[in-house]
């Protein structure tokens, strides 16, 4: 766990649901807990869908890519790991999630 190699107070994790269920921050609050580290939530269901849609006007009305619609979340949720540690002067290390975990595919730098 990084809070042990860094110390808890250099940590901090990020949830940033998107169209997610109220659980998944539950379980983000109960491991953050659990480590002593800060949480931080940033939503992105809104910015996801702003995003799909303004796409969408442009491109042609439903014209993503079945592929390009799955990556467009995890590739937000890199932008925002990044531009939060740049702001703080931190590192990223690691963006995956559960399901990334089950089907054995895990993002970095948004790929």
């Amino acid at each position: 766990m990084a809070g042990n190699a860094l110390g808890k107070e250099k940590v901090l994790a990020v949830s940033m649901p998107c169209d997610s269920a109220i659980s998944d921050f539950q379980d983000a609050e109960l491991v953050a807990d659990t480590f002593g580290v800060k949480l931080l939530k940033i939503d992105l269901s809104e910015t996801y869908s702003v995003l799909k849609k303004e796409i969408n006007i442009n491109f042609g009305n439903n014209n993503l890519s079945k592929e390009a619609l799955i990556n467009m979340r995890p590739r937000l949720r890199m932008t925002t790991l990044y531009a939060i540690a740049q702001s703080m002067n931190y590192l990223v290390i690691g963006t995956g999630n559960l399901s990334e975990a089950m089907v054995r595919l895990y993002y970095k730098m948004g790929r």
